[in-house]
């Protein structure tokens, strides 16, 4: 533990030791500095300046010039051999120099590969901007993620309304799905990836899909078309749809045309995460046409009861029970 005594602020940010229990702490890194700081009282008002600092600047790798990690090093060796002031000899400056070099490649490596990552909860809707400018409205139990080298290729789960901004070298978007790949280079589309399969809707530019383990060729979409495929079942359809309805979600409500009422029981599970249960499979087949407003799902439940003369329970585990009367 000697070898903090003279640390300044910026030795304690340069440390992989002080970082991580700042960061990342643990129960040996606690154990340690908190027994370090009790040997050293008067060092404490510093390390508390340091901690906020690094905590400040987050997560960004921060490293030591290379006269400093030379430093270090001698400071270990000299505790290592007593005390006794350690020369350095000329192959191990080499050797430090390349070392910082090496950890500096390392560090600016994985800082570009590092990923950004946006959920969303049941009943949570959220906005993200891209670095391009482009934006992605986020629906319920969704996940978006990229990597900071590589802001216009996405990996994407759940669903979501794209509005990508083109560029004028022509760099495409890419988003990935289980199922499908998306490349785009200036155009808004509904991506809905639940019930194991994905479905792309176009509203409007030009959309290209790749649909992954599937013998088919990619197909070019136009505003107004639907595609769904599923790598898992290998099923896949394309339609002609009103684009609006597959994106009402985006004013927090839910649109149905003569929509079976068990595709709108999956679509409220999925945005709401409750759980509903039909007893009887005739009903599960009946269509609806109407609004549903997710914010408040009692109205479905009303029009639901009046239209097809059925009641609505909840249990105490709060599952909703529809039966006939």
């Amino acid at each position: 533990m000697m070898l903090f005594n003279d640390y300044s602020i910026k030795d304690f940010l340069h440390h992989e030791l002080f970082r991580k229990w700042v960061i990342n702490p643990d129960h040996d890194t606690n154990i340690f500095w908190d027994n370090w700081l009790a040997e050293h009282p008067d060092k404490r008002a510093m390390i508390e300046q340091a901690k906020d600092i690094l905590l400040l600047i987050g997560e960004e790798e921060y490293e030591p010039a290379l006269e400093d990690q030379q430093e270090i090093w001698v400071k270990i060796l000299t505790t290592i051999h007593g005390g006794k002031r350690f020369v350095m000899p000329q192959w191990w400056r080499y050797a430090a120099v390349f070392l910082g070099l090496l950890v500096a490649s390392v560090a600016y490596y994985n800082y570009n590969r590092r990923e950004i990552k946006y959920t969303t909860q049941y009943g949570e809707l959220t906005t993200v901007i891209l670095p391009d400018r482009s934006v992605v409205r986020l629906n319920a139990h969704s996940t978006l993620r990229y990597r900071h080298n590589k802001t216009r290729e996405i990996w994407f789960d759940g669903e979501g309304y794209f509005s990508v901004v083109h560029k004028n070298n022509n760099q495409p978007f890419l988003v990935h799905t289980t199922d499908v790949n998306v490349q785009v280079l200036g155009t808004a589309f509904n991506v809905n990836t639940r019930r194991i399969k994905t479905q792309v809707v176009l509203n409007n530019g030009t959309v290209r899909l790749g649909l992954n383990q599937a013998q088919l060729p990619d197909i070019t979409m136009k505003p107004g078309d639907m595609v769904t495929y599923s790598a898992a079942t290998k099923q896949f359809s394309r339609s002609t749809v009103n684009p609006q309805d597959y994106c009402s979600w985006l004013n927090n409500t839910l649109v149905f045309n003569n929509t079976p009422i068990i595709d709108i029981i999956a679509a409220l599970q999925d945005n709401l995460g409750i759980n509903i249960k039909i007893e009887d499979e005739r009903l599960a087949q009946q269509t609806f046409t109407g609004t549903i407003p997710m914010d408040n799902i009692a109205i479905f439940f009303k029009t639901l009861s009046r239209s097809f003369n059925v009641v609505i329970k909840e249990d105490q585990q709060h599952n909703y029970i529809i039966s006939r009367k």
